[in-house]
């Protein structure tokens, strides 16, 4: 990290678009601000996150990291709250108690609903000011994570990023090798593949765990455009619809003939992929402590694609809140950018099942040791890193965006029920649920 003694800067805290149902805010220091390295020194930072298990663990190693390493003496004191509702709902509640804290971990849908507040940090000019990180790391980060974090109405950035999953395909290898079957890496090889499967075992042989994700994802790759920030939905117009209705069918057929299905009440494809049942499927990179092979060899690859190439990167971000102090929220912004470091980012998908927010996290020691390792664990960590650029998409975020996204998910989901279901009536049930939203 760039160390720079003294900064002039006019610090803006916060300038906020109205949004429907928040209201607009824009608060700004009456003239440039003098900040130097030496104000930061002392500074203590709360950060709240939704990290448990071994990722809350992972978590920890970075803020300790962060602590023993940036040369500024800030101390970030991390705090997990639960998942992410949890994290959630206490900071909404702390932002009307006046009581938030510097930091915190969140979805970017969930950021939208703290604008109202005038406190959400716009972290664009921050990026660029010298401190923290620098232009030389900044370039390391996965470019598809820095769009996804300006992916708001007002084009700013709120939000950084320090690991993603990545939808990939677990496939049992064993069963593939013993028929020769080619593994698929376009749509139309998985459903020829899924069908060649099927004629085999005689029941579904490839599942897919999210419906939400296959609802957006799915049309995009046969070639449908989604939406942009504006809200504006474009998936259902007359210049998408051939698209989206080509989608719909191919799962439709998929499903009538008996070659795809859902995870269902099994929640999650690992349990019946571990037990055979499903000879393959499309879930979670991070996903891979729940799949425990019965008597065969599991491998995964990269998810199939279709026209026009797209795979979901998932995970929460984190997002900084404004205190009127400027060095407060200087040292806020310098950890929140932190998170893009090559070596915090390297550390925490060393410890996960996450792929690191910079490119040259994968080459940190701590990376290349968990790698070295070997098993479906790294292996679906590391295809999740590898993904080539322009591959990886996000949601972008407007007012309703996760309404809409569960909207197109009830599609999939309703196929999946009656392969019969009218898709025209399921689309027209969509689109009203939406514009009541």
């Amino acid at each position: 990290m760039k160390k720079i003694l003294v900064l002039f800067m006019v610090f803006s805290l916060l300038l906020t678009s109205a949004f429907a149902g928040g209201s607009s805010e824009s608060t700004a220091s009456d003239a440039a601000k003098e900040v130097t390295a030496e104000d930061l020194a002392g500074i203590t930072l709360e950060f709240w996150h939704a990290q448990t298990g071994e990722n809350g663990v992972a978590m920890d190693k970075v803020v300790a990291l962060f602590n023993e390493t940036n040369e500024y003496g800030i101390t970030v004191n991390a705090t997990c709250q639960g998942g992410y509702n949890d994290c959630h709902n206490k900071v909404l509640s702390a932002l009307s108690a006046g009581t938030a804290p510097n930091i915190s971990q969140a979805y970017n849908n969930n950021m939208m609903s703290y604008m109202p507040s005038g406190k959400l940090m716009d972290l664009t000019d921050y990026l660029t000011d010298g401190f923290g990180i620098t232009d030389e790391e900044l370039a390391q980060v996965v470019p598809s994570y820095l769009e996804e974090n300006k992916a708001f109405p007002d084009g700013r950035t709120y939000a950084t990023s320090l690991g993603k999953s990545t939808e990939v395909m677990f496939y049992n290898k064993t069963f593939f090798d013993e028929h020769g079957l080619e593994v698929p890496t376009t749509y139309e090889e998985l459903a020829d593949v899924a069908k060649q499967i099927s004629q085999i075992t005689g029941r579904p042989s490839v599942g897919f765990d999210s419906m939400d994700n296959l609802g957006i994802y799915g049309p995009i790759n046969f070639g449908a455009r989604y939406a942009d920030t504006q809200g504006n939905l474009y998936i259902f117009d007359d210049e998408n619809i051939d698209a989206t209705m080509d989608f719909y069918r191919w799962w439709q057929k998929g499903i009538s003939e008996g070659y795809f299905r859902t995870a269902g009440e099994d929640q999650y494809c690992s349990g019946p992929f571990s037990n055979g049942t499903i000879i393959a499927y499309i879930g979670s990179s991070s996903g891979t402590s729940y799949i425990q092979p019965d008597g065969f060899e599991c491998a995964v690859t990269y998810a199939p694609v279709g026209v026009n190439p797209a795979v979901i990167q998932q995970g929460g971000n984190f997002c900084g809140f404004t205190t009127g102090d400027a060095a407060v929220d200087l040292a806020t912004s310098i950890f929140l950018e932190y998170m893009y470091d090559a070596e915090a980012s390297g550390l925490y998908a060393a410890n996960t099942g996450y792929a690191p927010s910079s490119k040259a996290g994968t080459q940190t020691e701590a990376y290349r040791q968990s790698i070295a390792k070997g098993g479906i664990a790294a292996e679906a960590k590391d295809i999740s890193a590898t993904y080539p650029d322009g591959v990886l998409a996000y949601d972008p975020v407007f007012e309703n965006s996760y309404e809409t996204r569960l909207a197109l998910s009830d599609i999939v989901e309703a196929i999946a029920l009656d392969d019969d279901a009218d898709i025209d009536a399921l689309i027209a049930q969509a689109e009203r649920t939406i514009a009541a939203l």
